[in-house]
């Protein structure tokens, strides 16, 4: 899908998002174990429960049938939250998110780049800085990027291990 086409649907989208209270980050179209998915990304404060996503599924599911020939054959649909590693994918998430660690995954080539993003270009370039210095990269060269969990010092772990039952 090009840039302008996911642009026009993810407007659609958070236009339909916003209306009901939430934010939508963004969507994507992935296939997993041989099924198409078009997962959305919904945030809001305090987060999103099960609630939140079917009110939002419903809404959407509208919308999507009236685009079906722009999106893969037989999708399923995925309301989700962006989670701690929130995948980045317009220019004002880059712009959002400066400062943070992120890692692009680019169109060509297998490289990975890993650093703090510093910022975008009016040419819609990506900016991202690490040891080996600074590299503008131009958004369409990217394949999909994402946050990078970093806990802070001193934050305590909100989860407890359990122990495995002996024999």
């Amino acid at each position: 899908m090009n840039r302008e086409k996911y642009s026009e649907i993810h407007n659609a989208l958070y236009q339909r998002a916003e209306s009901l209270g939430y934010e939508c980050a963004g969507f994507e179209i992935v296939s997993e174990d041989g099924m198409n998915i078009l997962r959305l990304y919904l945030e809001m404060p305090g987060g999103i429960d099960i609630e939140d996503c079917e009110r939002v599924s419903r809404e959407v599911s509208d919308y999507l049938d009236t685009i079906e020939e722009d999106l893969p054959e037989g999708y399923f649909l995925e309301i989700s939250s962006p989670g701690l590693e929130r995948p980045l994918f317009v220019a004002e998430d880059y712009r959002r998110f400066t400062g943070k660690e992120a890692q692009i995954y680019l169109k060509k080539g297998s490289r990975a780049l890993k650093g703090v993003l510093a910022g975008v270009t009016p040419a819609e370039e990506i900016v991202i800085r690490n040891s080996e210095g600074e590299r503008q990269v131009p958004l369409d060269d990217i394949k999909r990027a994402h946050l990078i969990y970093v806990p802070q010092t001193g934050q305590k772990k909100t989860f407890k291990k359990i122990p495995k039952k002996k024999k």
